[in-house]
Parts: C-alpha cells; structure tokens; sequence
C-alpha cells in the first residue's frame, strides 16, 4: 500500500506558481516596445549582435497582432527593421 500524504500549502504554492517561462517574458517585452505606437506610426528596430532578423521580425508581427494591429515592413539593410503600424485589413 503506498504511503499518502496531504501537502502543505507552501508545498502547493510552489508547484503552482513555477513563474514566468522565458517565451512569456519575452513576449512581454515585445508586448511593451509596440504598446507607445498607435496606428500609423512608423518605427525602427536595429537588431543587437547575435539577434536574427526573422525571429525579430515574427516576434514583432505577433506582438502588433496581440494588438489587433498589422506590422507593415519596408526594406533595410542587413541590421535594422523599419516598420509601419497599421490597422488590419478589412475582411
């Protein structure tokens, strides 16, 4: 017969709330770079070393979405992403 055991609130607590995986503090901060733009605004993203730029670029299109906005991106060179917030198309 195996041995039971009623865990301590703490002990709960602790296999509950395992914080933030990193995916989500990473969405966040995206979340908060496009939260000062409004639609029709333009910005521009000059990527750090070791950034790609698709990875940037996909996250950033993810956190317009989240705002039910669309990302609108003009060509640049090789380190910068120059983008424009608009509202998404009517279906």
């Amino acid at each position: 017969m195996p041995q039971v055991r009623r865990l301590t609130v703490e002990e709960v607590r602790a296999i509950s709330n395992r914080g933030k995986g990193q995916r989500k503090l990473v969405e966040e901060q995206y979340d908060a770079i496009l939260s000062a733009y409004t639609a029709g605004e333009w910005g521009e993203a000059t990527l750090e070393p070791g950034e790609h730029r698709l990875t940037v670029r996909n996250r950033l299109k993810a956190a317009a979405r989240r705002r039910a906005l669309e990302l609108v991106f003009s060509r640049t060179g090789a380190d910068v992403l120059r983008f424009k917030l608009v509202a998404p198309a009517a279906a």
